[in-house]
């Protein structure tokens, strides 16, 4: 999480997660009850959020699963819900690997190019 003057920016990778809504719909949650206050910072005046999607969410047919699509659809329903949330769904191309198993030798150059493309979008 970066925060500045109001503003906070979250980044939720999701790599293999069964339910990614479930993130999504806990944070719009909390930001309509004003439960993002910590002890160093009150409820931010605008919330820019970067769901960012492996290609585990893609499908072998083409498009991508069920599970994206419903996440996408609770950020955008955030995002139209509040004025001061902004949502914005990522690609990182990369198919990651099972529990235990190895990250593709190029997954540095896929994390620089979703960092790159997150930074034009801010």
């Amino acid at each position: 999480m970066g925060a500045r003057s109001g503003e906070w920016v979250l980044v939720e990778l999701e790599w293999r997660r069964a339910d990614p809504a479930d993130n999504t719909a806990k944070l719009f949650r909390h930001l309509a009850e004003g439960a993002l206050d910590t002890d160093d910072t009150a409820d931010p005046e605008h919330v820019t959020v970067f769901q960012v999607f492996t290609d585990y969410y893609d499908l072998a047919s083409g498009g991508i699963s069920a599970k994206r699509e419903n996440a996408e659809f609770v950020g955008r329903v955030a995002r139209d819900a509040l004025d001061r949330f902004i949502y914005t769904p990522i690609e990182f191309e990369l198919d990651p690997p099972k529990r235990g198993g190895e990250r593709p030798n190029d997954w540095r150059t896929v994390a620089d190019a979703t960092a790159r493309t997150i930074t034009a979008r801010l």
